[in-house]
């Protein structure tokens, strides 16, 4: 079994889409509340109604556009740690022998000792980077330095 490493995170390439679709949106409102403003005429009030209108829509498709890179973000990363967590888990009892859960793992990753059995006693181990290309080990938590 190959070294895990650091868990890293999936990106959203797209989500910058839909941010850049609020700033125009905003862009657009100014312009339609200028038009509001520019007076009485009729010209000015259809062009004003029509930015309106634009700007409502753009706005709406631009929070939906957020609202589904958010979600798709959240069950792509959910899906990569319980990869990460299961790679982590077969690492550990082979090199280690030691059975983490779920719960251990994302312990160490926020920097909280999972408490393994070992050799029939209680370690706290923590997830530590070993080498420069992101590979880890477990360490005894008590041995490393306190932050």
């Amino acid at each position: 079994m190959t070294n895990p490493g650091l868990y890293q995170a999936p990106t959203e390439g797209w989500a910058f889409i839909p941010f850049l679709g609020a700033v125009a949106t905003f862009g657009i409102a100014v312009i339609a509340v200028l038009y509001w403003f520019a007076g009485p005429g009729r010209t000015f009030r259809l062009r004003a109604c029509a930015l309106t209108v634009l700007a409502v829509v753009a706005g709406a498709a631009s929070v939906l556009g957020l609202i589904a890179a958010a979600e798709s973000f959240e069950e792509r990363d959910s899906a990569a740690f319980a990869q990460y967590t299961t790679a982590v888990q077969e690492w550990a009892a082979e090199k280690y022998g030691v059975t983490l859960t779920h719960d251990d793992v994302a312990d160490m990753m926020r920097g909280r000792p999972a408490v393994v059995e070992r050799n029939g006693a209680d370690w706290q181990v923590l997830l530590e980077v070993s080498a420069p290309n992101g590979n880890v080990e477990l360490r005894d938590a008590r041995e490393l330095p306190a932050q």
